[in-house]
């Protein structure tokens, strides 16, 4: 019995060395480097709001207490930064990104121009899931998604990777709408310019940005006619979600796949290759940065949602996105084209 105790004494005591020395060679690693919070959109939108108020304050919980900046790399939809991060990185743990979920579903419906594996990148956190809405403007002359059935509702998109482009065409192929989707807008910030300036009449939002960015919510000024999610934003208890304007079940089964984007909220990722202990570390770092006084203070005063989701939820939720069925996978691919 004696023995027994002795060894486990003799395993606690060697084992707290090994972890002092794991923390010593990651602080060494961090101290002096800059790390980089990548953006695939253009600066102002939600996505940027959030990276930036985590960068002013997840710095101090890394080890050996790096820079933290924010860059800005929009394009393609979010695609251009996740197809940088998978072939050129940094892969070294100073990388972090952040862009549009419509990426998961971009790459698991084969679209054009996917050179990343996001099976292969490993998962932070995200601040709060998101519920995204297709909106329009008030003078607009449709009320419900009926009324897009009979006349055509042009619409700004970021691109194909985002829920802005395939929420809509997805809609026309199922249920017959007639949404016009006009893409290349780099940001959500000139996406909503072309509204406020009539060159379209709306747009697939985060409703957390929507409320945040403007005041058109508070002054009435957008309707919402469908929702993305896994659940129905409290203020919208009356517009529908996506799977109840299913005509058939296998539509419903299809949307349903759809809605699994905005689950994933605004994830922060590292790109693959990332060495696992420099991984661990970002993802405590994010952890320790949502409890974070400073940051919740910025966040709230930004109206910013924070309810994180871990590293391994978001990686659940990305690998439920790759095991869809083969037919509503192609019925979803059908739909797109």
């Amino acid at each position: 019995m004696r023995s027994a105790f002795v060894f486990g004494v003799f395993i606690l005591a060697s084992a707290a060395p090994a972890a002092a020395e794991d923390a010593n060679a990651l602080a060494q690693f961090y101290a002096g480097k800059t790390v980089t919070i990548s953006v695939g959109f253009s600066s102002g939108g939600i996505f940027d709001l959030y990276a930036r108020i985590l960068a002013r304050h997840m710095g101090q919980h890394i080890p050996g207490k790096p820079a933290v900046i924010v860059q800005n790399l929009p394009g393609a939809g979010g695609r251009r930064l996740a197809n940088l991060f998978q072939k050129v990185g940094p892969h070294d743990g100073t990388a972090i990104g952040i862009t549009t979920p419509g990426i998961v579903t971009d790459q698991v419906m084969q679209a054009e121009g996917v050179q990343y594996d996001l099976r292969k990148f490993h998962w932070v956190g995200s601040p709060a899931d998101e519920v995204n809405v297709l909106w329009v403007w008030h003078t607009t002359p449709v009320k419900t998604l009926a009324d897009v059935r009979e006349r055509e509702v042009p619409l700004s998109s970021t691109g194909h990777g985002s829920p802005n482009y395939f929420v809509p065409r997805i809609l026309n192929q199922l249920i017959g709408t007639k949404f016009k989707v006009i893409t290349g807008y780099p940001g959500a910030t000139e996406a909503d310019l072309a509204i406020e300036r009539g060159e379209v009449s709306g747009r697939v939002s985060g409703w957390t940005g929507l409320k945040t960015t403007s005041d058109w919510v508070a002054t009435g000024k957008v309707n919402v006619l469908v929702q993305q999610g896994l659940r129905k934003a409290p203020e919208l208890k009356d517009r529908p979600l996506l799977p109840d304007v299913g005509t058939n079940e296998r539509d419903k089964l299809v949307l349903d796949f759809l809605s699994l984007v905005p689950a994933l909220g605004r994830p922060f990722f590292m790109p693959p290759g990332t060495p696992p202990e420099r991984v661990a570390a970002i993802r405590q770092a994010f952890e320790l940065t949502m409890k974070d006084a400073g940051f919740l203070a910025e966040a709230a005063k930004g109206q910013l949602d924070v309810a994180p989701l871990s590293g391994d939820t978001l990686q659940a939720i990305v690998m439920r996105s790759f095991a869809v069925s083969p037919d509503v996978l192609a019925t979803a691919k059908k739909a797109m084209e």
